[in-house]
């Protein structure tokens, strides 16, 4: 998973300032002690993404774990998958009779917002905008899904956007440039009400899940 190999950078930058540190003791070199400085920023820095990493991996869990169960075996759901360019991971993908969907997940409690691609979160002391925009994550995770399914010989698959609240509350979404869901119950009656063009068949499910995740094998659906 993600937040291990974060974990591990964050251990090996840690390891490389205590090693420097021990040297710059060993030589009472005032400037060699400076050199601690790097790696114990970089490592903070791996630490801070292995924590969230983490909690994010969690969260997709949750998601695709309850939409596995709600959704039946007749959907494919698909955690943390790794596009073939190497850009960030997709939390959640669904492949099933009623489409392909990318999944962008806000895990966390409270009241969201937004005006097309900015979002806000209400609190009490005003709006907090959020640093990224979960829509527009979830558009890039969409194209970046569709490009490795085309790899695999669906050409003209269409992978659809989504944007869940897990927990929380949405507060004037409608502008929101791809559709928001709130609940992951509620996303499960959505995407089995949508009406894939043309029709996926069991087979075609299974072969567009497989593109994804044996990218070496020529789909032949």
């Amino acid at each position: 998973m993600r937040w291990r190999r974060d974990l591990r950078a964050a251990c090996f930058w840690l390891a490389l300032a205590l090693g420097t540190a021990a040297v710059a003791k060993e030589l009472a070199g005032p400037l060699l002690a400076v050199l601690i400085i790097p790696p114990l920023i970089l490592g903070s820095r791996s630490y801070a993404r292995a924590l969230g990493a983490r909690a994010g991996g969690r969260l997709a869990e949750r998601v695709a774990n309850t939409l596995s169960t709600t959704l039946g075996p007749a959907y494919v759901v698909l955690t943390e998958y790794a596009p073939r360019d190497g850009a960030d991971i997709v939390p959640v993908v669904v492949v099933g009779p009623s489409g392909i969907f990318a999944i962008e997940p806000l895990g966390e409690d409270g009241t969201f917002g937004c005006f097309r691609d900015g979002w806000h979160r209400v609190e009490p002391q005003g709006l907090h905008h959020l640093a990224t925009s979960p829509s527009r994550r979830a558009k890039d995770h969409a194209t970046r899904v569709r490009s490795d399914i085309s790899g695999g010989g669906h050409i003209r698959t269409q992978v659809d956007a989504y944007v869940l609240i897990e927990r929380g509350t949405g507060d004037d979404c409608a502008s929101s440039t791809v559709p928001v869901v709130c609940g992951v119950d509620a996303l499960a009656r959505e995407i089995r009400g949508r009406t894939a063009h043309p029709v996926v068949s069991p087979h075609q499910v299974h072969a567009v899940a497989d593109a994804l995740i044996n990218p070496l094998a020529v789909a032949t659906a």
